[in-house]
């Protein structure tokens, strides 16, 4: 399996990254972002865009890929609903439609967020980024919504709000075994997120919404 994702300088992107790499069946992974990731691999390219909405001239660089894991995500802080679902709704849909238009019967799996579909803005947008994907003719395809994330060793979050949770947090991810049992619906790691992404593109998943405890019943 080929595969594409976007992210991967973020704190999921780069778990996904690492999940994608050590995957036996994964023999290709294509990172498209505005920065170099610094990892090196024999599995590994990279396709440096300054402008993610400026693809003219490289969809020669597209083709042949199996699946995509769509792993960008920005804080809605201090954003409007048309700045915010510029980068998560426009962006994230020209993007897949371009793939499926390079690559048809291309996978998708989009990382949305546990809250996605409630009433504030960014969940609204959240959840018309996964209505459309939905009703793309994608070979499989998936939206994984997942809660407090523990992240992989050397993974940070560029959202400075969420890095003060992580930090509040980490004692209590020795625990993570515990809080995997205790409390599947509101946990899950990095490792299990990347599988379980993972398993969407592989066509394992049951269902489209994915919530944190089907994260890690499916990833585990």
């Amino acid at each position: 399996m080929k595969v594409i994702i976007t992210g991967a300088t973020g704190m999921v992107g780069a778990g996904m990254l690492q999940t994608a790499l050590n995957a036996a069946d994964v023999e290709r992974v294509l990172v498209v972002g505005r920065q170099p990731t610094g990892v090196t691999h024999e599995k590994l390219q990279e396709l440096i865009l300054p402008d993610l909405f400026e693809v003219s001239g490289i969809e020669n660089k597209l083709h042949g890929y199996d699946a995509c894991i769509w792993a960008i995500g920005i804080s809605s802080s201090g954003m409007d609903e048309a700045a915010y679902a510029h980068i998560t709704e426009t962006l994230t849909l020209k993007w897949a439609k371009m793939l499926l238009r390079i690559n048809p019967g291309i996978s998708f799996c989009y990382c949305s967020a546990a809250g996605a579909g409630g009433k504030s803005m960014w969940a609204r947008v959240r959840q018309r980024v996964e209505s459309e994907l939905l009703r793309l003719p994608f070979r499989h395809a998936g939206a994984v919504r997942p809660g407090i994330i523990r992240p992989a060793p050397g993974a940070r979050s560029r959202t400075p709000g969420y890095r003060i949770v992580l930090r509040l947090l980490t004692p209590l991810f020795l625990l993570s075994p515990v809080w995997l049992v205790v409390v599947p619906s509101l946990f899950t790691t990095s490792d299990i997120l990347g599988r379980a992404m993972l398993s969407v593109v592989r066509g394992k998943a049951t269902s489209f919404i994915l919530e944190t405890a089907d994260i890690n019943r499916l990833g585990r």
